[in-house]
């Protein structure tokens, strides 16, 4: 808890359910029309969501920069009248196409995004209070519909709503990414109730709830070591990830409200905020070092109810000294859940050497981190935490 109000982290006040994690409430919109468009609207929205829909067959046949040069710019005024799913979608579709436009394989670089992009991209992304830039939450959290929805988050059953590519290695790498967020849910629920129990002096509550938070990252990681069986690491590095990669330098043509040009970070899992909000809850401790500060820099990249909830549990230390000064079966059940973060980071990082160092010889993670040494230290100093 909080030391000096006493207060602890709610994840459902943060937009955190048990079946759905940071995954939206509201399904993703695959279309701006699925909600109702405003007047004057739908020739803006019509011609991104053609452009969005057919940027595979764009970037295949090399016609994407002009489609994108030749795109009207959306009117401000029309953003302020969105709907909330159609200003993330609207921040989705631009910011897919705008690390298209720059980053198109096999083409001259460009060091600018034409105003039919960057004008909406800024916009929605100001209303969003996010960075304008194609991050994790529009490639992930919002970058999913279910084809059967009896079925829930199933891998198998999570298409992206947008791609790159038409490769189905690019759908499995997204559906992936969705399905361990929703199996997280559990677990970022239960963080909450162990604080609660901390709070009542409950210890079976908290002891229910370590067990809770072990299971649901158990889940995580079986799902995570699924995705060999539908995205090759060779597809991976060569066809869609250089689309992930940051900004250096580049100008947002048509937004007067950016001075020069911009620098931002790829998207990157280090942008999910799952793992960092149960560090903060399980009172993992990471040394103060270079690579925790470009972890801390990439919270900017977090949708900020997401980011607050990553807050909350920092500041709400005292879950392992509670349990410390507890019952053998308290501490086990905590030690299970120490295990199981660890072993999702275990095999995360063999999954990165997989797909990254071995595919591409590259040490440097789409968000720009020295990804070897900084997930090695985090699964060490999660292992540490263990009493």
């Amino acid at each position: 808890m909080d030391a000096e109000t006493g207060s602890f982290p709610d994840p459902r006040a943060h937009g955190v359910s048990r079946a759905r994690g940071f995954l939206p409430d509201d399904d993703p919109l695959v279309s701006f029309s699925d909600d109702p468009v405003p007047p004057g609207a739908a020739d803006a929205l019509d011609a991104l969501d053609a452009l969005a829909d057919a940027l595979p067959a764009h970037l295949e046949d090399g016609t994407l920069r002009d489609r994108t040069r030749a795109l009207d710019p959306i009117d401000p005024a029309i953003v302020d009248d969105l709907t909330q799913r159609q200003v993330v979608r609207l921040r989705q579709v631009t910011g897919f196409l705008a690390s298209a436009h720059v980053h198109v394989i096999d083409a001259d670089p460009v060091d600018s995004i034409p105003p039919g992009l960057a004008v909406g991209l800024y916009e929605a992304s100001d209303r969003l209070d996010q960075k304008p830039m194609l991050a994790y939450d529009t490639q992930g959290l919002h970058n999913w519909h279910l084809r059967d929805p009896s079925e829930g988050f199933a891998v198998d059953n999570v298409d992206a709503v947008v791609s790159f590519t038409d490769l189905d290695d690019e759908r499995w790498f997204y559906a992936v990414h969705v399905a361990i967020e929703a199996a997280a849910g559990r677990a970022l629920v239960a963080a909450g109730d162990a604080y609660q129990g901390v709070h009542d002096d409950d210890r079976a509550l908290v002891e229910a709830a370590c067990r809770e938070i072990a299971e649901s990252l158990g889940e995580c990681t079986r799902i995570m070591q699924r995705m060999t069986e539908g995205n090759d690491p060779a597809v991976f590095a060569t066809d869609y990830r250089p689309y992930f990669d940051g900004f250096d330098d580049v100008v947002y043509e048509g937004v007067d409200a950016l001075d020069g040009p911009q620098s931002y970070r790829g998207g990157s899992g280090a942008q999910s905020s799952v793992l960092p909000a149960l560090d903060g809850a399980l009172d993992v401790d990471h040394a103060a070092t270079s690579l925790l500060d470009h972890l801390r820099d990439m919270r900017e990249y977090m949708p900020p109810e997401h980011r607050a909830l990553v807050a909350g549990f920092e500041a709400a230390t005292g879950l392992r000294e509670y349990v410390a000064d507890s019952d053998p079966a308290l501490v086990d059940a905590y030690n299970d859940a120490i295990d199981a973060l660890h072993d999702f980071r275990k095999i995360h990082l063999s999954q990165v050497v997989q797909y990254i160092v071995a595919a591409t010889g590259d040490a440097t993670g789409t968000g720009g981190t020295d990804f070897m040494q900084f997930l090695g230290t985090m699964r060490n100093e999660t292992a540490d935490t263990g009493l």
